[in-house]
């Protein structure tokens, strides 16, 4: 009985089929770190990136919660436990006749531990909706009473256990042929809302229609009662029925993002080039660092200036460091502090980047090498993260505006100052085609650097 999801509404370019899955994959760990690595619903660890970015917004995940359902609020929760099929009453209404006739089948022939003893209806099937998400359904059972003591049950239970496929734990052993004998060897979609027992009915006290009675032959076609008759009511500690969030379009343009999705959160953020990338794997790649306050150092390996210093949030600085893993003396490392804006004005979206804080260590000068080409490689990947989003959001409230992009680096050496705003359009220009060349959502334009 959860909400249906609409077809038609997406969040951060998902549909809410992608983000329901998404909702139940970081419900299953609560760590971003698992979030961005999973295949099943993003592309990439960008797009993951910025539905993450988007869920937290929309407080629909709590990265604080303490338990695997608190890792969810309630407006997530009612999302990832929502439908998003919907069939025919005609098409629910074959399915639910091929259930009563299974059980028919199993309660006649099977010789079950436990037989279906009544079959309660309810929700959208028994109210005759022109659509349904699922039939929803009460099935009460009782021992078979073929088997009238402990000694009979205890070897005819020994007997299905033995029968029950090889791979299964011992406990899901118990119960495989009464499911298989009620459900099919695969469990129709639309039975999601069926359940063994009637706990639920009971506690829920709805309108029900009991619509298999073993007592009177099978099935029966009874009115619809108020609730079951073993119902006082719905219960205080049933929670309210979910319902589904405001899933309006944010007005307002989105943060910045989070730099340290690029290394996945990891704690000592180290970046893996794994799902970072297909267009260009090598930049940034292995021996990239995105430093923030939260950052653990693992090693002793060089620890610049500025992370020292602190005030790295991630969102508005963020300290990106190069150093071959390889590289214990420090001979190819480099590091620079990212500083980022976004504003939205009358004309356009302006991103203003700063880049300042540049280091090396052991008094090395600064070059235009590789150490300096991966962190402009980081630069233009947080960059692509930035655009992704605001694309998106641009989308979804169906309006144009193009991307300013200002790169400021002033307080760069000056052998460095002219280089970055090129190789990072470069980077980008490969990373990113598509946000830097235009799509619906805007064009995207990298002014020159700040004099």
């Amino acid at each position: 009985m959860g909400v249906n999801l609409p077809k038609d509404t997406t969040l951060a370019g998902f549909t809410l089929t992608e983000v329901k899955h998404a909702l139940r994959s970081y419900a299953r760990t609560g760590e971003a770190q698992n979030f961005f690595e999973i295949e099943s619903f993003a592309p990439s660890r960008l797009e993951a990136a910025a539905l993450y970015e988007e869920l937290v917004e929309r407080k629909l995940i709590d990265p604080d919660g303490r338990s695997r359902e608190n890792y969810l609020t309630e407006a997530g929760l009612a999302i990832a436990g929502g439908k998003t099929r919907r069939s025919s009453l005609a098409a629910a209404q074959k399915v639910l006749d091929e259930l009563i006739g299974r059980v028919e089948r199993m309660n006649e022939r099977d010789n079950p531990l436990n037989v279906v003893d009544r079959v309660w209806l309810f929700g959208s099937v028994m109210r005759g909706q022109e659509t349904v998400g699922d039939i929803d359904l009460a099935i009460e059972t009782a021992h078979n009473p073929a088997f009238p003591d402990d000694a009979s049950r205890r070897e005819r239970l020994r007997e299905l256990v033995d029968s029950a496929p090889d791979h299964l734990p011992y406990f899901r052993k118990l119960g495989w042929h009464e499911e298989k004998g009620i459900f099919g060897e695969r469990r129709h979609p639309l039975l999601a809302g069926a359940h063994l027992g009637s706990d639920e009915l009971l506690r829920l006290g709805v309108p029900c229609r009991l619509i298999f009675d073993r007592f009177r032959g099978g099935r029966v076609d009874d009115e619809v009662l108020l609730r079951h008759p073993d119902s006082s009511g719905r219960s205080n500690e049933m929670p309210a029925p979910r319902e589904l969030p405001d899933l309006t379009p944010v007005p307002s343009i989105a943060s910045s993002m989070n730099a340290r999705w690029m290394s996945a959160y990891r704690p000592d953020g180290r970046v893996s080039p794994h799902r970072l990338s297909s267009a260009r794997p090598t930049v940034p790649g292995p021996g990239c660092f995105v430093l923030t306050d939260e950052t653990t150092f693992y090693s002793d390996k060089w620890r610049p200036r500025s992370f020292e210093a602190g005030g790295l949030d991630g969102v508005a600085r963020v300290l990106l460091k190069y150093q071959d893993w390889f590289d214990d003396g420090g001979r190819e490392a480099a590091a620079l502090v990212l500083h980022r804006e976004i504003r939205d004005l009358d004309t356009e979206i302006e991103f203003r980047i700063t880049l300042s804080d540049f280091e090396r260590p052991r008094r090395l000068k600064p070059a235009l090498d590789r150490p300096f080409l991966q962190l402009c490689g980081l630069v233009a990947m947080t960059m692509c993260g930035d655009i992704h989003r605001q694309t998106m959001r641009l989308q979804e409230r169906k309006m144009e505006k193009p991307i300013a992009i200002e790169i400021n680096t002033e307080a760069l050496p000056d052998k460095l100052r002219e280089a970055a705003p090129v190789w990072i359009e470069q980077i980008l220009n490969e990373l990113a085609p598509r946000a830097t060349e235009g799509d619906e959502g805007g064009e995207s334009k990298v002014a020159e650097p700040a004099e």
